[in-house]
C-alpha cells in the first residue's frame, strides 16, 4: 500500500512540470495599441436662456417672469424646424435674507426661469439669441455644440482601429516567427470633444444697449457664431495568446 502511494506521489511530481510548462507557452502573448483621430462638424446646437427678477412681491415676479419666457419661446417657435425644440431647465424662487442682531430678516425672492433650445439648422444661432434678448431673455448661459448621432461615428472608428490593431499584431508576431491565437483581451475607447462657448459678453452688451435705450442698438449686438469641430479620437488595446 506504501509503494502505491510513494508512485502516485512520484506520477504527480513529474506530470506537474508539464503542467506549469503549458501554462507558461499559453500566458505568451503580444499587445498592440491603434488609435484615430478625425475633425468633424457638428450638427447640433443647444442653446440655454434664463431670465431672473428679484422683489418683494413674488405672485408679480413669477408673472413678469413668465411673460417674458412665453413671448420669447413663441417667437423662437416661429424658426424652429420639425426636428428642433424648446424644453423647460429651470425653475427657481429663493428667499433672501439679512441678519441683524442675530434676527432673519426677510429681504427679496430671486426668480429664475431657463429653457434650453435644440437647433440643427446652425445657421440659426446669433438669430434664435437675438429673439431672445429682444425678448427680454438677459441671461444666455451656454452655448453648446455636439454630434447628434456620436455613437455611429465612434463605433466606425473604433472598427477601423481594431482592424489595424490586429494586423500590427499579426507583423509583430511574425517578425518574431510567432502565430497569433485567441484574443485574451480587447479594450476599446473613444471621445468626443465637443466645443462650449460661454457668450457671456452677450449679456453685458445687451445692458449696455439697454442703458442707452436704444432699440436699435439692441438688434446688433450679436455678433456671427462659428461652430468650429469636434475632435473624435477611438481607439483600441488588445492582447492576444501567441502559439
Amino acid at each position: 500500500m506504501k509503494k502505491n502511494i510513494a508512485f502516485i506521489l512520484l506520477a504527480t511530481s513529474l506530470f506537474m512540470p508539464v503542467l506549469a510548462n503549458e501554462a507558461n507557452i499559453k500566458e505568451s502573448t503580444i499587445s498592440a495599441d491603434y488609435s484615430l483621430n478625425t475633425e468633424i462638424a457638428p450638427d447640433t446646437a443647444k442653446i440655454k436662456m434664463y431670465v431672473e427678477n428679484s422683489g418683494t412681491n413674488l405672485k408679480e415676479l413669477k408673472e413678469k417672469n413668465d411673460k417674458i419666457v412665453s413671448e420669447a419661446q413663441k417667437k423662437i417657435k416661429e424658426k424652429l424646424g420639425s426636428d428642433e425644440s424648446i424644453k423647460t431647465i429651470a425653475f427657481s424662487v429663493n428667499n433672501v435674507y439679512s441678519y441683524k442682531d442675530k434676527v432673519r430678516i426677510f429681504q427679496k425672492y430671486e426668480v429664475k426661469n431657463g429653457f434650453e433650445v435644440k437647433l440643427k439648422d446652425l445657421s440659426k444661432i446669433s438669430e434664435i439669441i437675438q429673439i431672445a434678448m429682444n425678448s427680454g431673455i438677459k441671461n444666455i448661459g451656454q452655448l453648446n455644440f455636439s454630434i447628434e448621432n456620436g455613437e455611429a461615428t465612434c463605433n466606425d472608428l473604433m472598427a477601423k482601429a481594431t482592424r489595424s490593431a490586429k494586423a500590427r499584431a499579426e507583423l509583430i508576431a511574425a517578425s518574431a516567427n510567432a502565430q497569433l491565437d485567441k484574443p485574451k483581451s480587447i479594450n476599446p475607447y473613444c471621445s468626443l470633444n465637443a466645443n462650449y462657448v460661454q457668450p457671456r459678453y452677450y449679456s453685458n452688451s445687451l445692458k449696455a444697449a439697454g442703458a442707452m435705450a436704444d432699440t436699435a442698438m439692441a438688434e446688433n449686438v450679436v455678433e456671427s457664431i462659428e461652430p468650429g469641430s469636434i475632435n473624435v479620437r477611438a481607439g483600441v488595446n488588445m492582447v492576444y495568446y501567441l502559439k
